[in-house]
This record gives C-alpha cells, sequence and structure tokens, in this order.
C-alpha cells in the first residue's frame, strides 16, 4: 500500500494577509514608544570633597574629579564592575535584580601605588516594573540605606533613592580631603 503525499497551498491572497499579520504582531508587540530604548537600570554615584565649616557641618555640593585610579567590584564573586577609572567624578553600577543589598568595594590606587579599599553596602527593596504590557519587565529599585566603610570615604548621601532607567544621580561619596 502507498500513501500519495499531496501539497496544500494557501491561495496568494490569503497568505498574503496572513503574512501582513504576522509583521505587523512582531513590530507592534515591543516599539520605542511603549517600550524605551534606554532601559538600563544603573545607580549613580556622584563623586564631592568632604569640607566642613565652622559648626562641624558638612558643606555639600562641591563636586570633584578623583585622580586616584578607581575599580570597583562586587563582594562575593569576582566581578569587575569598573576597572580602572582616572580623573571621573561619577560612576554607574549594575544593581542586582532580586537581592536586598548590593555590596560594592571600591579600590583607590594613587601615583605611588599605595592601595585603599572602601566597601559600601546598599540596602534596597525591588519592585517589578512594565512600562507597557507588551514590553519585558524591568527592575526598578528604592534605596532604602547605606553603609559604608571610612578609609576614604567621609560621608554617604543618598540624594534620589529611586533607581530606574533615567540616569540621576542617587547617591553622593563625599571624600576625604587633605586640607
Amino acid at each position: 500500500m502507498s500513501f500519495k503525499l499531496t501539497s496544500h497551498s494557501l491561495s496568494p491572497s490569503l497568505a498574503g494577509v496572513l503574512w501582513l499579520c504576522v509583521c505587523c504582531l512582531l513590530f507592534a508587540s515591543c516599539d520605542n514608544v511603549s517600550c524605551p530604548l534606554n532601559n538600563t537600570v544603573e545607580s549613580v554615584y556622584g563623586f564631592y570633597a568632604a569640607n566642613y565649616d565652622d559648626a562641624g557641618d558638612l558643606i555639600t555640593g562641591r563636586a570633584v574629579s578623583v585622580g586616584d585610579t578607581i575599580t570597583v567590584t562586587a563582594l562575593g564573586p569576582d566581578t569587575v564592575l569598573a576597572n580602572k577609572l582616572v580623573n571621573k567624578n561619577s560612576v554607574s553600577l549594575p544593581v542586582s535584580f532580586f537581592n536586598d543589598e548590593d555590596v560594592f568595594v571600591f579600590r583607590f590606587a594613587d601615583q605611588e601605588q599605595r592601595i585603599a579599599h572602601d566597601t559600601i553596602r546598599v540596602t534596597k527593596t525591588n519592585l517589578r516594573h512594565w512600562d507597557d504590557p507588551s514590553c519585558p519587565v524591568h527592575m526598578w529599585h528604592t534605596i532604602t540605606s547605606v553603609r559604608y566603610t571610612h578609609n576614604l570615604i567621609d560621608t554617604l548621601i543618598i540624594t534620589n533613592p529611586t533607581v530606574n532607567y533615567d540616569g540621576l544621580e542617587n547617591i553622593q561619596i563625599y571624600f576625604r580631603t587633605a586640607s
């Protein structure tokens, strides 16, 4: 016994309509109007000089470029997040999706190769965020507190606790100054 294979094809007009529907669904599912292209969620750390007035209060707002070489790693796995930054006044660092705390180790090396480390612990809440139901989910965060060592860092100030993809500064790092 043999079987005869036959091919059934759609009429050209029906095939064209189906192809058009598939293309429309693909292109309409996620676009720049409903899904932003700049959707990287990073926390932004600005660098400032710690100066105090006569009353001993921190004078805020004087941004500085750090001349030392800065390398930032995540605590735990050997993950370099920012490598050998020089003369920078800020750094953007990724935020973990589900951890309640991120730990960053800042390594400073000066011209004489003297090394200093500071550790910053950022406690946060995580919130799933959708720009549109057709877009992928993003994780936004709210910084609730920071703890840090005081080797070169004098003070940290949370200036914007909301970490999303707007690129605004979230934390000001005030470094000790020679004066």
